[in-house]
């Protein structure tokens, strides 16, 4: 077979890319990563002839697609990070589904990372290919730890603004634990390297959920945050037994007004942190390394082509 693979933002799925990119080469296909860069409005590259697209698309190509269609050449499959909504008032997620629906007709099968996803193209596009494969982190990029000494960061949340996450900020900022909070709330503008070194320095990494409505497990960030050696702290989601997770084993699970209280029990103590990142990157070895999934990726690209 001959794969491209498009993302859009290189700093953030380019390691996804290039997984696939190992997988697909080890197993004797051909594969070309496309960068499509960050514009909404500029025409899709010219990659030539493919069997597969392999799309993995974020806020800026899945505009683009709407717009302007898929690739000419080949078929499409989408790997669907985000869960989906129709509910208006999910603002950030009703408008991601609103451009999936637009190029849905365009695809012959959609890759969805979790049970949510999987529910919303049962109902809403049944006759579309959907197959199961959450994010997964190669082993190279799960690092050692740093020790605590040299962690400059106490709490990290990165992520796009929305009116809940400055909601959680407000909470952290009001500060009424019995020790001070330094919470830093990192909107944008902090990409490839600097944004794994400052996961890695950070004591505490945070989760919060873009909208009220949609409570998910947010593999992708949580899973980097792992690789990268920090303890993670997630606003409550639902369907973490669908992934092997132990609260208060692989990370802290608070709702949203409780965060800040969760936060400074696990910056208080040490030991428990260590020993949630070992648990969590024991469980990406185990459960989400290419090694654990490269066969029914193989399968599932076969069986669309």
């Amino acid at each position: 077979m001959r794969v491209h693979i498009y993302t859009d933002i290189d700093t953030l799925f380019g390691r996804a890319a290039r997984l696939w990119m190992d997988v697909l080469l080890q197993a004797g296909h051909e594969a070309e990563f496309i960068d499509m860069g960050n514009s909404t409005e500029a025409p899709l590259p010219d990659a030539g002839p493919s069997d597969i697209n392999l799309l993995i698309a974020g806020i800026y190509a899945l505009p683009r697609f709407a717009r302007q269609g898929l690739p000419r050449h080949g078929k499409h499959v989408l790997w669907m990070f985000d869960p989906l909504t129709r509910d208006a008032s999910a603002t950030v997620h009703s408008y991601k589904a609103g451009l999936f629906d637009a190029i849905a007709p365009g695809l012959h099968a959609v890759m969805a990372m979790d049970a949510a996803i999987a529910r919303y193209l049962a109902q809403h596009f049944p006759a579309l290919t959907t197959f199961h494969l959450p994010y997964l982190v190669a082993d190279k990029h799960v690092r050692e730890p740093l020790a605590e000494a040299l962690r400059s960061r106490d709490i990290v949340m990165l992520g796009g603004d929305t009116l809940r996450r400055r909601e959680a900020e407000r909470l952290f900022l009001a500060n009424d634990t019995s020790r001070p909070l330094k919470a830093e709330f990192i909107w944008s503008g902090l990409w490839g390297a600097a944004r794994d070194a400052c996961r890695a320095g950070a004591r505490i990494h945070l989760n919060v959920h873009a909208d009220a409505e949609l409570h998910y497990f947010d593999q992708f960030r949580t899973f980097e945050a792992w690789a990268a050696g920090t303890a993670v702290v997630s606003d409550s989601f639902e369907g973490w037994e669908d992934f092997g997770i132990q609260p208060g084993v692989h990370l802290a699970m608070a709702e949203l007004q409780d965060l800040p209280w969760a936060c400074a029990e696990l910056l208080a103590d040490v030991p428990r942190r260590e020993a949630m990142v070992r648990a969590s990157q024991a469980l990406l070895r185990e459960r989400f390394s290419p090694a654990a999934w490269q066969g029914r990726m193989l399968a599932m690209m076969e069986s669309i082509a």
